[in-house]
């Protein structure tokens, strides 16, 4: 099976994902392989960064539990000294793309940002069963200006295969996204 293919089930491999039983919905939902590999930086998980945000939003709803998942958003574009209001659809316009990877600090300020919200959003789907309407734009943004093939190749450089992948695995990501 390719980790692309339709029909994985996660609960065949383990009983949690980083120590949380999965909603039954996000193995439904999210039935790729590459969904829950928590090795390969090209998936949504298995980055430090994307390690970090599942276990912060776990610990975020623990803490939490009647707030909305749109302040964990906020906090999150907070510590970019990002407002809700200015994470729109300005970010993946190819000029301000090219900013940041020529003019600041492309694994912080971009890479690292977007990583962060693709895993926090995908994480609440494990945890909880559902990705808030209020947050999909939000994650989508994140995901479309990873897409973005200056993106691809800042992070990836001239590893074709590397990219291919990854803009698959995000395809996908968008997929599972309007589902959940």
């Amino acid at each position: 099976m390719n980790d692309t293919d339709e029909g994985y089930n996660f609960l065949n491999v383990s009983k949690d994902f980083f120590g949380v039983k999965p909603h039954k919905r996000a193995i439904e939902i999210a039935n790729y392989e590459f969904f829950w590999n928590n090795i390969d930086e090209l998936c949504p998980f298995g980055s430090e960064e994307g390690y970090i945000a599942f276990i912060e939003l776990n610990d975020w709803f623990i803490d939490n539990p009647n707030k909305p998942i749109l302040d964990c958003f906020k906090w999150l574009l907070s510590s970019w000294n990002i407002n809700l209001d200015d994470y729109n659809d300005e970010i993946i316009e190819d000029e301000n793309v090219l900013k940041i990877i020529n003019d600041l600090d492309f694994d912080a300020d971009l890479l690292t940002l977007d990583i962060g919200i693709i895993a926090t959003g995908f994480a609440q789907l494990i945890i909880q069963g559902k990705i808030d309407s209020e947050v999909k734009n939000i994650i989508h943004l994140a995901i479309l200006r990873q897409i973005n093939s200056n993106v691809l190749d800042a992070f990836l450089g001239s590893n074709e295969e590397w990219k291919y992948e990854r803009y698959n695995y995000l395809q996908i990501l968008i997929k599972i996204l309007e589902k959940a």
